[in-house]
């Protein structure tokens, strides 16, 4: 049982990292302000709705399969909190900035870029970490 709850996890975990990759491209392909903000929307939901899935699937298998909160587990629970943060400041700047000035708008689509590869490496990050403990290189 605790297998399958560690493969429903890792599954969410990569389609969530694919989808911050594909999120690299939204501000490439828009170049509409109102568009880009509608679009930032969605992805800011879609981000929260995966994340939240993929949190809620970490805390089944801990309570379901018993296992202790050792400083992995809580450094998840801290990543999941730290993304979330970053997102929602994102999406709020997004939100209520004046985009209707270019450079605004330019200064905007980078920042979602740059937030965008931030998310990723710490995303990564936290699955060469857990890479390593499945492996027993790293144990606490």
């Amino acid at each position: 049982m605790i297998n399958e709850f560690l493969f429903v996890h890792k599954i969410l975990v990569y389609i969530f990292l694919a989808f911050l990759v594909g999120g690299l491209a939204i501000p490439y392909m828009v170049s509409d302000a109102l568009k880009f903000k509608k679009a930032s929307f969605i992805y800011t939901m879609t981000f929260q709705g995966l994340a939240t899935m993929v949190a809620f699937a970490g805390l089944v298998l801990l309570y379901a399969g018993h296992l202790s909160w050792d400083i992995f587990s809580i450094a998840m629970v801290l990543v999941w909190g730290v993304m979330m943060f970053i997102e929602i400041k994102k999406h709020r700047l997004i939100k209520y900035a004046n985009l209707t000035h270019d450079e605004t708008f330019k200064l905007l689509k980078g920042g979602f870029s740059k937030i965008s590869i931030l998310q990723i490496m710490i995303l990564l990050a936290m699955i060469a970490i857990m890479a390593l403990k499945s492996s027993g290189v790293l144990s606490v």
